[in-house]
């Protein structure tokens, strides 16, 4: 009796420590668990564009989708991550946005023969107050974390729209700023 109450003690004792440390990891990783896969609905209008885009190797790609909405500190405004690393558009309005990008974007041709319209906007998606999302994967950067979303009736991998919360400084390795991250997220989107 004495030694099967020893070897459930023992036994009990090595679970919740295991179990410590398994829950005691990266707070940022900690972060991305909690809400990659989440249910949430739309609480604020969250913008994505649809556009085709002409690569460098004249290959036409249509219909891709963007998601444009970013939440700072300050309120929101709309930007979409050009193809290249000083072509980012970053507008008040989504349709400001859209204006930008049907007017930049030109490069040369392959042969040099002439000018391509390498981004050309098709469509502004909006999602609405109420709408039924998933959060598709959660991607931090320095001072970043983007949010990708799909439809829940969509399935997997049927991206719908992104929200980007922008940090005014890169963020902490103990992640101190989740609470005020979170109240950011918020703006946007309730849990389900």
């Amino acid at each position: 009796m004495l030694l099967t109450s020893r070897v459930l003690a023992a036994a009990l004792i090595i679970t919740f420590s295991i179990s410590t440390v398994v829950s005691a990891g990266d707070p940022l990783s900690d972060f991305t668990r909690t809400w990659n896969g989440r249910r949430v609905v739309v609480r604020s209008p969250l913008y994505s564009v649809l556009y085709d885009e002409v690569g460098r190797l004249g290959i036409h790609y249509r219909g891709k989708l963007a998601g444009l909405t970013v939440a700072t500190h300050a309120g929101q405004h709309y930007e979409f991550d050009g193809p290249g690393a000083d072509e980012d558009i970053a507008e008040a309005t989504p349709n400001d946005v859209i204006s930008q990008m049907s007017v930049r974007f030109h490069r040369s041709s392959q042969l040099e023969l002439s000018n391509v319209k390498a981004i050309t906007p098709r469509v502004l998606r909006q999602y609405d107050p109420g709408v039924a999302l998933i959060v598709d994967s959660v991607k931090i950067e320095r001072n970043r974390i983007r949010f990708e979303f799909s439809q829940s009736d969509a399935g997997k991998n049927a991206f719908a729209t992104s929200l980007t919360i922008e940090w005014p400084a890169p963020l902490s390795k103990e992640f101190r700023e989740r609470g005020a991250i979170e109240g950011m997220l918020r703006r946007f989107v309730d849990p389900v």
